[in-house]
């Protein structure tokens, strides 16, 4: 069976709800784990064991944040080429919709130029500037982690 490790970044605990939700989605499919880890928890992780590796994090000043840069930063020098990787990102104003989650998808073709970026990423609103996330979301971000699941089983 094949492993995913969801890496976020998360002020109010939104962002990991929602990475929370992406591993239940995964494993939803049954073909696939997740272990779902705090951006400090990425220099301490053996990335061998792994098939796909995400990505989250809230909006930050209209950008994704310094940590989540830095965990991909990490994680590309320890070791991504052949592994699926994937973005997501939360965010409150309807402007910033999939901008972290873009930042990190771009710094991941920089950085990690031997992984297979996932075909889309996943930008999930935030009702209120420290949360919940909307209704919706946690279905979605479990769509998204049965996407991943399957993108894996290929």
């Amino acid at each position: 069976m094949k492993h995913v490790l969801i890496v976020f970044d998360s002020k109010f605990g939104n962002t990991e709800q929602l990475a929370r939700e992406i591993g239940a989605g995964i494993e939803a499919t049954g073909l696939a784990k997740s272990k779902v880890v705090n951006i400090k928890e990425i220099e301490n992780q053996d990335l061998s064991g792994f098939a796909g590796v995400l990505f989250g994090a809230p909006i930050h000043a209209f950008r994704a944040t310094s940590g989540i840069k830095g965990a991909v930063k990490k994680a590309a020098k320890i070791g991504l080429d052949g592994k699926l990787v994937a973005a997501f990102d939360t965010y409150q104003v309807a402007g910033h919709k999939g901008k972290a989650a873009g930042q990190v998808r771009d710094l991941l073709k920089k950085k990690a130029p031997g992984a297979t970026l996932f075909s889309q990423e996943l930008s999930s609103l935030v009702d209120g500037y420290e949360g919940p996330l909307n209704t919706a979301e946690p279905t979605r971000a479990r769509e998204f982690g049965q996407q991943i699941a399957q993108a894996l089983g290929e």
